[in-house]
């Protein structure tokens, strides 16, 4: 476990600790989204397509308007053999308008690794960090939409890639 991954963690588990001022609910998700990923500064410069699947858990509840909560995001892109697959895990800020019609806006800090190929680079796996932007859509009880746009830095080849993602899909809770 890398140095930041390890200040994420540890910065979870403070939250967590801290839930004996902030209301706790046990809402879990999973979520699975097509995901449209531009490569900027990559060889073709191009999009590659794919998905992004993940699951949250929210760790507190500050209120009507504020919560944590914990996400593990994979996403899997690519065209014509180029390709680029992440693993990232980090905290989301969720933030419920009141009379929204269960929209929520939120906000999230990833990090983790990815490995980026194609005809000519077998690229390494390597560190990468990503801000990502989004808001839900309460649909029924147990399902949510979701858009989201993600810009990530991606460590590898001397910190070529910024690749920004653009998804939409749907969220499934297994208790809300």
């Amino acid at each position: 476990m890398t140095k930041t991954m390890k200040h994420v963690v540890l910065g979870l588990a403070i939250c967590a600790s801290t839930s004996l001022t902030a209301k706790a609910k046990a809402q879990t998700a999973v979520y699975g989204e097509f995901s449209a990923s531009q490569l900027s500064g990559g060889p073709e410069g191009d999009f590659l397509y794919g998905g992004t699947v993940g699951f949250v858990a929210q760790v507190a509840s500050f209120g009507p308007h504020l919560r944590l909560l914990g996400n593990v995001q994979g996403r899997f892109v690519d065209k014509s053999g180029e390709k680029l697959n992440g693993l990232t895990v980090g905290p989301r800020l969720a933030f419920p308008l009141s009379h929204s019609h269960g929209i929520t806006p939120y906000a999230e800090f990833l990090v983790g690794f990815a490995r980026y190929n194609d005809s000519t680079h077998n690229g390494p796996t390597d560190s990468t960090f990503q801000t990502n932007a989004g808001v839900t859509k309460q649909i029924s009880k147990r399902w949510d939409v979701v858009a989201e746009y993600s810009w990530a830095h991606y460590g590898a080849f001397q910190n070529e890639y910024d690749p920004q993602t653009f998804s939409a899909g749907a969220i499934f809770y297994f208790s809300r």
